[in-house]
């Protein structure tokens, strides 16, 4: 089969490997049909990763049929078209019972290896499953493939955002990043939120976040001067950092009001973040992070989705053949596109 592979640094190549098989009896085997670039799947690209294993296949996010179950599998059926979870867990550790999946002490994030046990990923045309029964979820027949590839990730990390930041009726909500990620916080704010202002840097996020029913803004003087407008010289209710940058982080303790809450989803690994206490102690300042946990959200995401509340879709701009991710690694990296679809014509 043809498979998506980092074999080094900014080396993306799409090889013929073999077809993955069923080596346990909770093991499923799909039929991908489309498969999503992540901006996380940018840290090993740029080598970033401590350990990640070179030649391992990308992809965390990816749509397609049930072709062959191991015996123990339930609740899936072959033929079904389904959606993974990012992160597979076991279910039976402590942290699963606790209903805190992601913190699985035996997970693992499909596309990775390295800072979890190796997986390969969906960007191929087939793909192994691990407790495929957790893992995998049917997609139902009125859900589009484009929006229920938004399932398997990014939509409940946005979500994740809204809900822990504590998104509530009449707040003013800014969101920081208006890669997908942050564009997904956009969409479960608004609605909820009085107001939602969007921040980025690329005029084409921006106008996406627009669409989306956000204001938006470039960073800097200009996000001050509409927060502190808005909000009467107070502050945001509740700030997303969903760049994963520094610069952002440090600005979202100035733009959110006293006993404000300031909500990460970006990726940040800085060992030395520079925090200011006093600032954080002065305005009593909540910081949350969060990672978005499909396993729990993703029945509610289909829901809002059937119903017409949710329209993840609207900001993928680009589908490509499964053979030319090299070049959509490329250009997703330089920014040239917001969310980018690999399709194996499956």
């Amino acid at each position: 089969m043809k498979a998506v592979q980092l074999m080094g640094p900014e080396d993306v190549r799409v090889n013929e490997v073999p077809d993955p098989t069923i080596q346990l009896q909770t093991d499923a085997i799909v039929k991908v049909s489309h498969t999503a670039i992540c901006g996380a799947d940018l840290l090993p690209y740029h080598g970033y990763t401590p350990g990640f294993e070179f030649g391992t296949i990308l992809g965390h996010e990816f749509v397609g049929t049930v072709t062959e179950l191991g015996d123990a599998v339930t609740g899936i059926t072959i033929g079904q078209r389904v959606v993974n979870t990012s992160m597979t867990s076991d279910g039976t550790c402590g942290h699963c019972r606790a209903n805190r999946v992601t913190q699985c002490d035996d997970r693992a994030l499909f596309g990775y290896s390295g800072v979890y046990p190796k997986l390969d990923g969906g960007q191929a045309e087939f793909v192994r499953i691990p407790n495929a029964s957790r893992t995998l979820w049917g997609v139902p027949d009125d859900v589009s493939n484009e929006d229920a590839i938004f399932v398997a990730d990014i939509l409940p990390t946005g979500f994740a955002a809204v809900q822990r930041g504590n998104v509530s009726n009449g707040d003013l909500v800014v969101v920081l990043g208006c890669g997908p990620v942050g564009l997904m916080a956009i969409i479960a704010s608004v609605g909820v939120a009085r107001r939602v202002i969007a921040v980025d840097g690329i005029f084409d996020r921006r106008k996406l976040a627009e669409s989306l029913g956000a204001t938006a803004v470039e960073p800097g003087e200009a996000t001050a001067k509409l927060v502190n407008q808005l909000s009467h010289g107070i502050g945001a209710d509740v700030v997303i950092e969903a760049s994963g940058s520094v610069p952002a982080m440090q600005s979202a303790f100035g733009l959110a009001r006293p006993q404000g809450v300031v909500s990460v989803v970006g990726a940040h690994f800085e060992p030395d973040f520079p925090l200011n206490n006093g600032v954080m102690f002065e305005k009593e300042l909540t910081l949350i992070f969060s990672v978005g946990n499909p396993t729990k959200d993703r029945e509610r995401m289909f829901a809002a989705i059937q119903s017409g509340k949710f329209s993840p879709s609207k900001v993928l701009t680009h589908q490509i053949p499964l053979e030319d991710a090299a070049m959509a690694y490329a250009a997703f990296d330089k920014k040239e596109m917001t969310k980018v679809v690999l399709v194996t014509g499956a």
